[in-house]
């Protein structure tokens, strides 16, 4: 009997996932062929049942790591997968079996070599502050064409070649993205879902973990594509033209301001791979 040789290979690193992984791995598993999707689920230093939940999805394999981090699993998951294009699924993201194939899709297609489908944020239940912060940064310049990150991107073999194995940085999805000039990155169609946090302190507490991280890459050394484009409070310029987003960019502003005297107070210290258990609804 012929092995069946998978069309994409799905990491996704989990730690302590019990309340969403199912949800996760049911939506990615649900319309594919057998042996279609080589899904890996890298549960590392998980206290709760999340390695037993992912077991009873079918064709999905899991390896546990007795250590935790983000890093360590997804280049255990790396070295665990065979195929490509490579797709690295939070467990918190919800992915179609469509939007992944669609997504496997265009990185075959070239001339890509890295991308994800449009972020959907489900914002039910979330302070309007937080919301609205969301909605000014879904408007910004980096989250249209070629955005990477936010619980999903992908590589074709080629891209692969360059951002593996991962560097022991906290910001993966920033260290991938920077990792590619903007015309190799693509946006495929299709969506995928994620929920941002729902209070202020639990949006501040994952903010601080990503400031961190950015200041974490920026002095690695780590060899980097320049990004061009608009960055800053220059971004936000167009959604002044109508008084309806004006709070959209009071949020924004006010939230990354509160993020950055706090992220000076601590001193810069990193922290490490927290979780927002706020938007993690149980599935």
């Amino acid at each position: 009997m012929n092995r069946v040789v998978s069309e994409m290979s799905v990491i996704v690193p989990a730690h302590d996932e019990a309340e969403v992984i199912d949800r996760c791995l049911a939506a990615l598993m649900a319309d594919a062929e057998p042996g279609e999707l080589e899904v890996v689920v890298a549960a590392n230093a998980c206290s709760d049942d999340t390695a037993e939940r992912a077991r009873r999805h079918r064709d999905v394999r899991v390896i546990e790591l007795p250590e935790p981090g983000k890093i360590g699993a997804i280049n255990a998951g790396d070295a665990a997968a065979s195929s490509f294009p490579r797709i690295y699924l939070d467990a918190d993201a919800v992915l179609s079996t469509r939007d992944a194939r669609t997504l496997a899709a265009a990185l075959r297609a070239g001339p890509a070599l890295a991308g994800a489908p449009h972020v959907r944020l489900v914002t039910d239940g979330v302070s309007p502050v937080v919301a609205w912060h969301y909605r000014a940064w879904a408007s910004l310049p980096v989250t249209r064409e070629g955005y990477l990150g936010s619980g999903v991107y992908a590589v074709s073999e080629a891209g692969h070649a360059r951002i593996a194995p991962f560097p022991d940085v906290i910001a993966d999805d920033d260290y991938v993205r920077r990792s590619f000039a903007p015309g190799e990155r693509t946006t495929s169609e299709g969506t995928y879902e994620v929920r941002p946090p729902r209070t202020v302190r639990s949006y501040v507490a994952r903010a601080l973990r990503g400031r961190t991280g950015n200041v974490q890459l920026a002095a690695s050394g780590i060899a980097l594509v320049p990004q061009p484009g608009v960055t800053g409070a220059r971004a936000l310029l167009p959604l002044l033209r109508s008084p309806r987003t004006w709070p959209w960019v009071g949020s924004f502003v006010a939230l990354t301001v509160l993020v950055r005297l706090r992220l000076a107070l601590a001193g810069g210290a990193v922290i490490g791979w927290n979780h927002d258990r706020s938007s993690r609804v149980a599935s």
